[in-house]
């Protein structure tokens, strides 16, 4: 199929230029290249520029690379010697200026010899003349058009392209009147897109022809190849770029134009695909790119300017906080009536594992295991003695878990009574928590998120109503974990976000995921930690429109937080880093170093009544409130040793921070002392373990509430539960 370019006549000097495609199977290319040096350069071009895409597997794409690499190098006709002077002399091509590298790949040199003596001819050759190149440029990109003449003689060349490799040849009116020349290329197309173009040239002289190389006595010298030239050539290639859109007319005339140069190094082909992209979209070849590119930054910096200008500015002023919110006043009805009702320990524990979770729990597992083609039929009283157990080997420990059906005393007899091993390890390994079949891929606990839900909301509905709340993150210990928290008794295992009490109990948690399932309003713009927080609180809320008042460490603090929550009613107290600070000129912290103990900065922004205070205490820190501040400041005995003590003044901020912020501290030296040892192979039975340890730290909890006098300790909270369970419900038939 020929078609013609549409450009100027030949009266106005300007050639032709004709593109011949032709579309044989790749068999017959390959069958008649097979033993030349184009088929050997063409295998290399396709190992090269072989893209993963092309196939439909890894293992097809392998045995593609190895075939094309096979060809290129011929192994069994070429020595391990040969082989490096292949690819030596592909690298020394490679390093080569564009205007050489075309020059000597034309002569198809087989070594690195051959290719240094191409050179030294070159420069013998051109050593009179020199070489002259016309460069278009679009920003950082080059498309040599490179032009020789010899004394008074000007003959305008093509720039020689790899063999079998698309040419695009276009000599100007201006060199020789009369002479035009008229170039067709003859265009190959490869089964696998690889675009090679065979170079046929013929010369139409109407009068007096020469030969190449000989001067016409008509010719007058000009400059090789102007601005015009180029501009002509661009509007060829566009012209290609309407009869063949899309990625076709791409590969053809600029990919081609890219390795012929010999740049086939990956950050080349990078440059070459992004080259590809713009001219796909109309941007090829002008300088509309760049002033796109310039708007596009201009646009970006004035968003940004406009966002901040829509920030108003802070004013900071230095005096104490006059907050505005209303006194704590609730009273607790929920802990009130669970005092009346007198619960045992059993009974306050299945306040959260209640009927509901124990069905469930129930129904997920069978089904799971019908899944599997296992007939496994657990019962609620089986699922409770796996709770025993399991709680059993917090204060019981044993090195396997079979031993606790091996030792003969009373907690194993309680076991071996209670459940048979083999069935406990058959339902053990099927526990499941959620249909596999109804999974969100997006969240990766999507198979406890059920388990999830239901302890969160149970977890809220008997919190005991206070002030007071700590946001921080805990760990639940797991050496397959990459997830890593510095500071903490347990250092590598699930990152837990959760929100406690001042006592320790928990009210709210989540595992952390690198894409949050917590919505919160995205106009904020919060960060992480912000979004966790405003969520938290929303969570509290759903109880009542009560003061409540939070505190958080730097991690989560930031001066647009504390005032975000402000607009939602609750109070807010937390260290903040310094570079939240939004420019508060407190005294710098080398400065205060110098300072003596005890002594305090603090600045109050007055359009939103929020204090930041900076206090040298044992360490410098900083603080963030929007209901507490200086006043009234209290008396730290402070002692550098033993003998030497004296009193400091502490901040009411720093003084309310410090009472707050143990409540995750204490849950977590809780569940430490009688952890569940006793775990699954499934990655998720260590959530599991925690889940059921947060129940009976939160069930302790609110046994200590409700029998301040009269109240167990852990140990024996813990075992009268674990005991009832497999008391009341042993398998007497077994």
């Amino acid at each position: 199929m020929d078609e013609a370019l549409p450009g100027r006549t030949p009266e106005n000097g300007d050639s032709l230029v004709k593109v011949k495609e032709e579309d044989p199977t790749w068999e017959q290319t390959w069958g008649s290249w097979e033993s030349s040096r184009q088929a050997q350069e063409l295998c290399r071009l396709r190992f090269r520029q072989f893209c993963y895409r092309e196939v439909t597997g890894p293992r097809e794409a392998l045995s593609r690379l190895q075939e094309l690499c096979r060809r290129w190098l011929r192994p069994e006709t070429h020595s391990k010697e040969q082989i490096v002077e292949l690819l030596v002399l592909e690298q020394f091509l490679t390093i080569l200026p564009e205007e050489l590298q075309a020059r000597v790949r034309e002569q198809h040199p087989e070594s690195g010899e051959q290719a240094v003596a191409v050179l030294e001819d070159l420069e013998k050759v051109t050593g009179d003349g020199g070489q002259q190149a016309s460069v278009y440029t679009q920003g950082q990109d080059m498309y040599p058009l490179v032009t020789e003449y010899q004394g008074a003689s000007l003959e305008c060349q093509s720039l020689q392209l790899l063999p079998r490799v698309t040419t695009l040849k276009c000599e100007p009116p201006e060199l020789c009147q009369g002479n035009p020349q008229e170039v067709s290329a003859e265009e190959v197309v490869t089964k696998d897109g690889l675009f090679n173009a065979k170079k046929e040239t013929s010369q139409e002289v109407e009068h007096g022809a020469e030969a190449p190389g000989i001067p016409d006595r008509n010719c007058v010298p000009q400059p090789p190849c102007t601005s015009v030239h180029t501009e002509r050539t661009v509007a060829h290639l566009n012209t290609l770029k309407d009869r063949h859109p899309g990625d076709l007319w791409a590969r053809m005339h600029i990919s081609s134009l890219e390795y012929a140069a010999g740049d086939m190094t990956r950050k080349g082909r990078k440059k070459d695909k992004a080259r590809v992209s713009e001219l796909l979209q109309g941007l090829a070849f002008s300088g509309d790119s760049d002033v796109e590119e310039d708007n596009k930054l201009e646009t970006h910096h004035a968003q940004k300017k406009l966002k901040m200008s829509n920030v108003p500015e802070k004013n900071w002023a230095k005096r104490d906080i006059k907050p505005s919110f209303p006194s704590w006043s609730a009273l607790d009805s929920g802990l009130l009536n669970l005092k009346s009702e007198k619960l045992n320990p059993v009974e306050l524990f299945e306040l959260f594992f209640d009927d509901e979770i124990f069905n469930m729990i129930v129904n997920e597992t069978n089904n799971y295991a019908s899944q599997k083609n296992v007939n496994l039929e657990v019962t609620v009283q089986e699922i409770r003695c796996v709770f025993g157990i399991l709680l059993l080997s917090g204060f019981v420990r044993r090195p396997r878990r079979g031993m606790y059906w091996e030792i003969s005393d009373a907690d194993q007899n309680l076991v071996r009574d209670a459940i048979r091993r083999d069935r406990f390890e058959l339902i053990f390994s099927y526990l499941h928590f959620a249909d596999n079949s109804h999974l969100d891929q997006k969240d990766k606990f999507t198979k406890l998120r059920p388990l999830i839900k239901q302890m969160n909301r149970n977890f809220l509905l008997y919190a005991p109503l206070e002030e007071y709340y700590y946001f921080d993150k805990t760990m639940c210990e797991c050496f397959d974990s990459d997830q890593f928290l510095n500071g903490k008794p347990i250092r590598i295992g699930y990152k837990i976000w959760c929100g406690t009490t001042t006592q320790g109990y928990l009210v709210w948690f989540e595992p952390y995921q690198e894409e949050s399932t917590v919505m919160v309003d995205k106009d904020l713009d919060l960060g992480l930690g912000g979004n966790l927080v405003m969520h938290f609180a929303d969570v509290l809320l759903e109880r009542g429109q009560y003061p409540y008042h939070l505190c958080f460490d730097s991690f989560f603090t930031s001066v647009k937080l504390v005032s975000a929550l402000k607009k939602k009613g609750v109070k807010a107290t937390g260290t903040i880093r310094e570079n939240r600070t939004e420019k508060c000129p407190l005294m710098s912290t080398e400065h205060m170093r110098k300072m003596k103990k005890g002594y305090f900065d603090f600045r109050v922004e007055e359009n939103e009544e929020i204090i930041l205070c900076r206090w040298h205490g044992d360490d410098i820190i900083s603080l963030c409130s929007n209901a507490v501040g200086i006043e009234p400041a209290s008396e730290l005995s402070c002692s550098a040793d033993e003998d030497d003590s004296h009193q400091i003044a502490q901040p009411s901020i720093v003084k309310l921070y410090d009472e707050c912020r143990e409540g995750v501290a204490k849950m977590d030296q809780i569940i430490s002392k009688y952890r569940v040892r006793i775990r699954s192979k499934k990655w998720y039975s260590i959530l599991v373990s925690y889940i059921i340890d947060v129940a009976m730290n939160n069930a302790w909890q609110l046994h200590r509430a409700c029998n301040a006098s009269t109240s167990l300790d852990l140990l024996d909270f813990r075992r009268y539960v674990a005991h009832f369970y497999l008391e009341h419900n042993a398998n007497l038939s077994d």
